[in-house]
C-alpha cells in the first residue's frame, strides 16, 4: 500500500526485463509502482487503484494496449491520467498518438524516459 503522498505508477508491460528495468527505475526514482502483465490485469488495477500515471505497451496478450488506452479514456476516474506509451511498434496509430500524452520507442534511453515522466509527475 502506497504511503498517501506516494505517487503511483502503473506499468503495463508483458516482457518480464521491459517490467522489472521500470520498475527499479521508477522505485529509485521514489514512485510507488504496480504492475499489469496483459490488457485484462491492466483493466482490473485501473478500475480499484488510484493512480497519477502510466507507462503502457502497445503489444499486449489479450486485450491490446489500445484498447486498454481507449477505455482508460472513456472512464471519468482515468480519463485525465497521463499515459506514457512505450512500444516497439514502429508505426503508432493516430488515435493511440492523439489520446497517449507521450510515445516513446523501444529501445529507449532511462534518461528521455525519466523526463518525459517528470514532466507529468514530480519527483517523490
Amino acid at each position: 500500500m502506497p504511503a498517501p503522498d506516494q505517487l503511483v505508477v502503473l506499468v503495463i508491460e508483458d516482457d518480464p526485463l521491459v517490467c522489472i528495468l521500470l520498475q527499479d527505475i521508477l522505485h529509485e526514482e521514489g514512485y510507488q509502482v504496480l504492475l499489469a502483465e496483459n490488457g485484462e490485469q491492466a483493466m482490473v488495477i485501473l478500475t480499484t487503484a488510484r493512480l497519477d500515471l502510466v507507462t503502457l505497451d502497445l503489444n499486449l496478450p489479450g486485450i491490446g494496449g489500445d484498447v486498454v488506452l481507449k477505455e482508460l479514456r472513456k472512464q471519468d476516474t482515468t480519463k485525465e491520467l497521463p499515459v506514457i506509451v512505450v512500444t516497439a511498434l514502429e508505426t503508432i496509430p493516430r488515435e493511440v498518438q492523439e489520446l497517449a500524452q507521450a510515445v516513446i520507442q523501444k529501445p529507449f534511453e532511462i534518461d528521455r524516459l525519466l523526463s518525459t515522466i517528470h514532466r507529468f509527475l514530480p519527483l517523490s
